[in-house]
């Protein structure tokens, strides 16, 4: 059986179709075609079904897939093997980085990536909704993600999922608001307020989706701009209140702008490395993520808060 073809299979159980498992692999479509159909032959049973003009794989395609990612990662451990020993590293690592985690990490991981000889890392931005998240591990060596919901969302066969931390959710407000008397603050004290925020569907509107459910009504959303640096220059001219994580916002603290605790719901967004399972067993990938994770500890620590 040949490693490409079952690579091909595991590259159009991740895309979805034959043109985009082309265009990754930079062949033709009628390549690819090809190449499954051997395989069909070479293992006597269907993998792929038509369905209209679009293919699909079938239960057993998808197992097969599976099974293939388990072989690369194994072929992945192999070359790590190799690597410690003809220092082979993969010089060119790319990672997918959401807006505030690459305000929060990046600076501090180019830092440390200077003990890796000749890695360079090529951080891209990609800011999806939660869910979409792990597809982009087709595309990039390493995704950072993040969740209200927990790591375990993105749990799914063939990813590797690295917890990196906790980051709680503040609610920021004007200096000299009447809220700024409590040090804790409640659904049902903020709802009431007008609120500077984010599309529908993005983390930290869930929370406030939350503390509209806690509080029994609605919140007034009177600006959704997903960006955390324009959120807080509008809630510091007093436009509203606005949710926040507290480590990526408390570098722009002013007299302008104060940062409370909410308790009552979920007010906390779990990020983590996303990989594809052969992807994770590169030496120097595996290295930049340990330094990832040193990285959030330092953060956090730094905070005088507990990473989990």
């Amino acid at each position: 059986m040949d490693l490409k073809r079952l690579q091909i299979l595991r590259e159009l159980a991740d895309r979805g179709t034959i043109a985009a498992t082309a265009i990754a692999l930079n062949v033709t479509p009628s390549a690819v075609s090809q190449q499954l159909k051997v395989l069909q032959e070479e293992v006597g049973i269907e993998l792929v079904e038509r369905t209209g003009r679009r293919v699909r794989l079938t239960e057993a395609g998808v197992a097969m897939a599976a099974a293939s990612a388990d072989l690369s990662a194994a072929m992945e451990r192999v070359k790590s093997t190799v690597d410690i020993y003809r220092r082979g590293w993969q010089t060119e690592i790319r990672g997918a980085f959401f807006p505030s985690s690459a305000e929060m990490l990046l600076p501090g991981l180019l830092t440390r990536i200077v003990e890796l000889d000749g890695v360079k890392v090529e951080a891209v931005l990609e800011d999806p909704s939660m869910r979409d998240f792990p597809p982009l591990t087709a595309d990039y060596d390493f995704v950072l993600a993040h969740s209200i919901e927990g790591v375990d969302m993105f749990i799914q066969p063939g990813i590797v999922v690295v917890p990196l931390m906790q980051e709680p959710l503040d609610i920021a407000m004007p200096a000299g608001h009447l809220l700024t008397s409590k040090d804790v603050v409640t659904p049902e004290d903020v709802v009431d307020y007008p609120w500077v925020g984010v599309a529908r569907g993005f983390p930290l509107d869930t929370v406030l989706s939350q503390i509209e459910v806690r509080a029994g009504r609605l919140a007034t959303r009177i600006q959704q701009y997903p960006d955390l640096r324009v959120m807080e220059a509008l809630v510091a001219a007093g436009h509203g209140l606005a949710m926040l994580p507290r480590y990526t916002a408390r570098g722009h603290i002013s007299e302008k702008l104060e940062l409370r605790e909410l308790t009552g719901v979920r007010a906390h967004r779990s990020i983590a490395v996303l990989m594809r399972k052969d992807v994770s067993e590169r030496t120097s990938v595996r290295r930049v993520v340990e330094m990832l994770q040193a990285e959030a500890e330092a953060i956090v620590t730094g905070a005088g808060e507990s990473v989990t």
